[in-house]
C-alpha cells in the first residue's frame, strides 16, 4: 500500500494533469490504482488539452462516424427478431397449472403482466380456492396457509388466512418442532397471543 506524505502529494499535483497514470505510478513506486485513488482524494483532474491529445478521445465538436445512421442487422437477424406482440415459444395458455420448486401448485390466471414480471401471471391454487370459497381477494399483508401441510388438500377447512406477522411466527414454530397433527389452530392462537403481548410491551415502554 502506498504511503502518501506532503512531498509525494506535491509531486502528484505537478505530474497528474499531463502525465499518464501508469508513468506516475512507476515514478512514485506505487500502483496505478493508488495514483487514481490519491488523485481523487486531492481533487486532481487531467488537463483538457492532455485528454484531447489521447488517441481515441473525441475532440470538441467532433461527430461520431455513425451519426444519423440507423442500425441495419445483417444475415437473418431481422427474421429471428421478436415482432411487436409476439410471444415466446414457451408461452402457455391461461389456465395452465404448474408445480413450483417447493411443491405448491400454481395456475396461470392472466397473460398481460408487464415485461419482466411474468410471475404476476400466476397464482397459487390454494389462494385461488380460498378466494373462491370466500368471494373476495386475500387482504393485503395476509397469506393463505395449508393447515395440515398437504399441498393438494384445498378443502375449505384446510385453508387458513393469517397475517404476515402471524405467518412469520408460525414458520418459526414449524421449523423448530414437528407439531402433532391438528395442532395448527393452537399454534395460530399462540402466534396471535405473542403478537398481542409484544404490542402491549411496546406500548408500556413508550
Amino acid at each position: 500500500m502506498a504511503t502518501w506524505n506532503a512531498q509525494r502529494d506535491d509531486w502528484l499535483r505537478s505530474l497528474y494533469p499531463d502525465t499518464p497514470n501508469r508513468t506516475i505510478a512507476k515514478m512514485l513506486n506505487c500502483s496505478y490504482l493508488a495514483v487514481k485513488n490519491r488523485a481523487t482524494v486531492l481533487g486532481l483532474k487531467k488537463d483538457p488539452a492532455y485528454m484531447a491529445s489521447k488517441p481515441g478521445c473525441f475532440k470538441p465538436g467532433q461527430e461520431s462516424w455513425n451519426k444519423g445512421l440507423s442500425y441495419q442487422p445483417g444475415g437473418r437477424c431481422s427474421e429471428n427478431q421478436f415482432k411487436p406482440g409476439q410471444k415466446p415459444q414457451t408461452t402457455v395458455p391461461v389456465g395452465t397449472e404448474s408445480v413450483d420448486k417447493d411443491g405448491y401448485l400454481k395456475r396461470k390466471v392472466r397473460d398481460d403482466a408487464p415485461p419482466g414480471m411474468s410471475r404476476k401471471n400466476w397464482k397459487f391454487v390454494h389462494v385461488l380456492k380460498w378466494e373462491e370459497y370466500h368471494g373476495r381477494p386475500v387482504p393485503p399483508k395476509h397469506v393463505v396457509r395449508l393447515k395440515d401441510g398437504d399441498k393438494r388438500n384445498f378443502s375449505p377447512e384446510n385453508l387458513a388466512l393469517v397475517s404476515m406477522a402471524e405467518n412469520a411466527i408460525l414458520n418459526k414454530f414449524f421449523a423448530m418442532e414437528n407439531p402433532p397433527e391438528g395442532s395448527f389452530d393452537v399454534l395460530h392462537n399462540l402466534a396471535k397471543i405473542k403478537l398481542a403481548a409484544n404490542k402491549r410491551k411496546r406500548e408500556l415502554t413508550c
